[in-house]
């Protein structure tokens, strides 16, 4: 049968090198649309429930809040950890499921269960975004010379989060920093008591006025008009004049019993920028499986819309951390790797055969194969990272196509055809003696990576997409090499090229060997000897050696962590950070600072 396949390969060469191409092509695809990162995301699915309840203390979140929310999420289908935190006006419960369960499938059934707790009023519980720990692949202040805290938070609330989260794959936006504007009702409580009225008549009554109404429609000749009632409150002074009741026909307005101020919402947070005291800056997450490089695309294209056309003259947005500068520099070493793994191969195969033909049909196995590969992870739906792509050994891949153009070169020195049909029967010939050890010899490393493929959990999620990456590599060389290989050999060989000469300097090294291999046999006890001391200090300089979880790779970035009293107020922690960023900036290397301190309004990172 392999003769069979490799005999319809030679005869009908156009038709396997078509084929071919069209492999070629949707690899090309699936390189483009598979997900590739810099590390692996070794995180479990998780779903993390957010619940604010602001005022209270950290037992008191517990007792009211987080307990509850536990009895209900026990016992969830797939949840293999169950672990919460209660902070100042904060609640997270983080649920850890099993790798085989389905993220949407997962948030879906905790928020039924959390549908179902007995909550105090006002705690709403919410789901954290669809994002991993290595989600945050964007992060930007917005800057401007002329707006205040409160316009440029306004801004960002409103226009920033609302234009990047329509990024494909965004899975939020955070804001942090600045003032998120409120007016705050300030009651007097000496002229509530005078008037008989309490702290709940002026909220009901300020519910009931902010809110716009509608009143159908009046026909006015040909046409109808909209009646619709305008109650929304703008500003302080509209808060002001809201009726609370009347006496004697003189009307008591939420301005005669307080003071209304434009206050912010309590904050537990603040944001520092190199020298400036207070700023805004905002995180952006990717959802979980997709895509870096067409996120951040797409995160560039929006960030370019904001800054040209939307917010205001003066403002613009910043980029502090850009992941695409990472996911460049790892797109990049697997680009030079491919590229000096060509120009090696080819270099090497000609050094040996004196073929510039040969050359070219062993090394054009490489892109093939790790396109093969790419297809692989695009049909499972695995993303491709610098760990996988950087194990692959160009050596094992082409080494079945060199094996079999060596033997075609050598059949061609040897029996010297004198027509193309002599060539085509000669390169069948030599592909049929060497395909089946070929085809054995990949199986075997492939066979020997099925132990990687048992591993679970977090080595898992680091090795087996490795594992799969070399087989699907590995699999794409073997299926090449007995197609295209011998294909190639068809068009390329001609009946000329059976006058190319073996290098002297091989002859000569064939000389060595032998007589090394005769010494070898002859002194059968010292070799072996050799070869088990050889294998223990090996196994010596393993002990030796150091280990790490994942390999270093140097971003450019130092991240600070300034620890401060828990009871330290905000203000104070500000100047503290302020001096920190200070004493940074003179360092004539650092570019730009950014400091975070407390958490955002949405509790998103309680750190």
């Amino acid at each position: 049968m392999l003769r069979l396949f490799i005999e319809a390969c030679v005869h009908r060469r156009v038709a396997a090198l078509f084929a071919t191409l069209v492999v070629a092509v949707f690899g090309l695809y699936a390189y483009l649309e598979t997900p590739i990162e810099a590390y692996p995301d070794v995180t479990n699915t998780q779903v993390t429930v957010i619940t604010q309840l602001p005022g209270n203390a950290p037992e008191e979140i517990e007792r009211r809040v987080t307990v509850p929310l536990e009895r209900e999420l026990n016992g969830t289908p797939g949840m293999r950890l169950m672990r919460s935190e209660s902070l100042f006006g904060l609640s997270l419960i983080t649920l850890t499921f099993s790798d085989e369960t389905d993220g949407f499938r997962a948030r879906t059934v905790v928020l039924q269960r959390v549908a179902a707790a007995s909550l105090p009023q006002g705690a709403t519980p919410e789901l954290a975004p669809e994002a991993t720990p290595l989600g945050e692949v964007f992060q930007f202040r917005l800057a401007s010379d002329r707006h205040d805290l409160y316009q440029m938070r306004a801004e960002v609330e409103w226009n920033v989060v609302r234009v990047l989260r329509q990024a494909r794959g965004v899975a939020d936006v955070v804001p942090f920093g600045g003032f998120l504007k409120e007016f705050h009702v300030e009651a007097d409580a000496v002229r509530l008591f005078a008037q008989g009225l309490t702290l709940a008549d002026i909220e009901q009554a300020i519910a009931k006025s902010n809110v716009n109404v509608g009143g159908g429609f009046v026909r006015h000749g040909d046409q109808e008009l909209t009646v619709r009632g305008l109650g929304y409150l703008v500003t302080a002074e509209d808060i002001k004049r809201v009726v609370l009741r009347s006496k004697d026909g003189t009307p008591v307005t939420v301005g005669d019993v307080s003071s209304v101020v434009q206050s912010y919402t309590p904050r537990r947070g603040s944001v520092g920028v190199g020298l400036e005291k207070e700023g805004i800056e905002g995180f952006v997450w990717m959802r979980r499986g997709q895509n870096p490089s067409l996120v951040l695309d797409g995160i560039h294209a929006k960030v370019r819309e904001l800054n040209e056309t939307i917010l205001p003259k003066g403002m613009h947005i910043e980029t502090f951390y850009d992941r695409s500068d990472l996911v460049g520099q790892t797109l990049s070493t697997v680009h030079k790797n491919l590229l000096s793994g060509f120009i090696l191969v080819v270099g090497v195969v000609w050094l040996f055969l004196r073929s510039m033909v040969g050359s070219v049909a062993v090394a054009v196995v490489i892109p093939l194969s790790l396109l093969a590969a790419f297809i692989g992870l695009f049909a499972l739906g695995l993303p491709a990272n610098l760990i996988s792509m950087g194990a692959i050994d160009f050596g094992i891949l082409v080494d079945g196509a060199v094996v079999l153009v060596e033997n075609v070169i050598h059949a061609l020195r040897h029996d010297h055809p004198k027509d193309r049909r002599g060539v085509l029967r000669l390169v069948v010939r030599s592909a049929v003696d060497v395909g089946r050890p070929t085809f054995y010899a990949m199986l075997i490393i492939i066979a020997a990576l099925v132990p990687v493929f048992t591993l679970q959990s977090v080595e898992g999620r680091i090795f087996r997409p490795l594992a799969l990456t070399y087989s699907f590599a590995l699999i794409g060389g073997l299926v090449f090499s007995l197609t295209l290989v011998p294909a190639l050999c068809g068009v390329l060989f001609r009946p000329r090229h059976a006058r190319l000469e073996e290098p002297a300097w091989i002859e000569r090294l064939r000389g060595a060997y032998r007589r090394s291999l005769v010494w070898a046999l002859g002194h059968r006890p010292r070799v072996i000897a050799a070869a088990f001391a050889l294998l223990a200090l090996g196994g010596l300089t393993v002990t030796r050696l150091g280990t790490e979880f994942l390999p270093e790779l140097d971003e450019g970035d130092i991240q600070l962590f300034v620890e401060m009293p828990p009871s330290i107020s905000l203000e104070s922690g500000q100047d503290v950070l302020l001096e920190v960023r200070r004493r940074i900036l003179e360092f004539p290397e650092v570019v730009r600072t950014l400091s975070e301190q407390g958490r955002p309004e949405d509790g998103t990172d309680n750190e």
